[in-house]
């Protein structure tokens, strides 16, 4: 009887077996089909990212066509030259900069050896052989589906040799040739913060308008030059001589030499009187206060210093000069 009954349930196992396996075989035919099309879309999605990466690279190099920037494409691997919009490298690819890099771009191996490790960087290199200088813009970049680095060139020599200019006409006063207020102003900013000694002697040069007014205005300049070359003639170049304003200078040197300055001082204006005073027919003279700062115990700025030396050249106190 068991037996009987044992076959008779032996059909109804085997349908439900093949009911779970059909149900399993469509599930992982469905899920499979799910990642299939998922591929699908990230295959289409790549696609449209290397397209849209390859028309941005193709958009740059049209840009950048007709301008006066090179642009040089660097395969990451080989170092290879890929891409010059500055002239053809020929069929091949190669390491080799074209004729017009070779002679408009001196700093080839710079860019060849590149870290590419950097996602992006503005540097500026300069070329002292040819006295260019150069900023450069680089970064990565996939350039016709290979890893590269793109270098955007930019020849600013120009641009430096302006900057230089502007710069020395800040730092220079360009009436006497001598520093000027802001050069004084950076530079004793530099020295009193590293706590140097140095003496520092104010100059008020006088009968500055009364010769403007009586002789006119160039004559009253060349009473100033005179009086700027009778000092520079006195002193080392290496001292720092500038111009604060009009008819007021000031003179800087290393160290605490106080009774130096002061035997130089009486030297200048006793020429200046001899001299000038014949030429320009009005008594020349000028008055003057020297300090000495000490640099470990100074807590004055440069404004401070010479506030006080005028002030003393008011209050008559300009001899033999005073220690701060």
């Amino acid at each position: 009887m068991d037996q009987e009954v044992n076959q008779i349930g032996q059909p109804a196992q085997e349908a439900s077996r093949l009911d779970e396996f059909s149900e399993a075989f469509n599930t992982m035919t469905r899920q499979l089909k799910e990642r299939e099309d998922q591929l699908k879309r990230e295959i289409q999605r790549a696609q449209r990212r290397a397209e849209i990466i390859e028309s941005y690279a193709e958009m740059l190099v049209e840009l950048l066509a007709q301008r006066d920037e090179w642009m040089l494409v660097v395969d990451r691997e080989t170092r290879e030259i890929v891409h010059c919009n500055k002239g053809a490298h020929g069929s091949a690819e190669s390491n080799v900069y074209c004729d017009s890099c070779q002679h408009r771009l001196p700093i080839q191996s710079m860019l060849l050896e590149w870290d590419d490790s950097e996602r992006y960087r503005v540097w500026e290199q300069e070329e002292e052989s040819k006295h260019r200088c150069y900023r450069i813009i680089s970064f990565p970049i996939e350039w016709k589906e290979r890893p590269s680095c793109v270098h955007i060139v930019m020849d600013i020599t120009v641009e430096k040799m302006n900057a230089r200019h502007l710069k020395d006409e800040i730092y220079q006063d360009m009436d006497t040739g001598i520093r000027s207020h802001q050069f004084l102003d950076e530079f004793m900013g530099r020295v009193l913060r590293e706590r140097q000694d140095i003496t520092l002697c104010y100059l008020d040069l006088e009968g500055v308008a009364d010769i403007n007014t009586s002789y006119g205005r160039e004559v009253g300049d060349a009473y100033i030059q005179n009086f700027v070359e009778i000092v520079r003639k006195n002193f080392r170049s290496g001292d720092t001589f500038a111009r604060i304003k009009d008819d007021k200078f000031c003179l800087m040197l290393t160290g605490n030499v106080k009774h130096l300055v002061e035997r130089k001082m009486d030297e200048i204006l006793a020429t200046f009187q001899r001299d000038d005073s014949k030429v320009f027919g009005h008594r020349c003279s000028f008055q003057y206060s020297i300090l000495e700062v000490e640099g470990a115990s100074n807590t004055l700025s440069l404004d401070d210093l010479l506030q006080q030396a005028e002030e003393d050249i008011q209050q008559g106190q300009f001899a033999p000069g005073s220690m701060l």
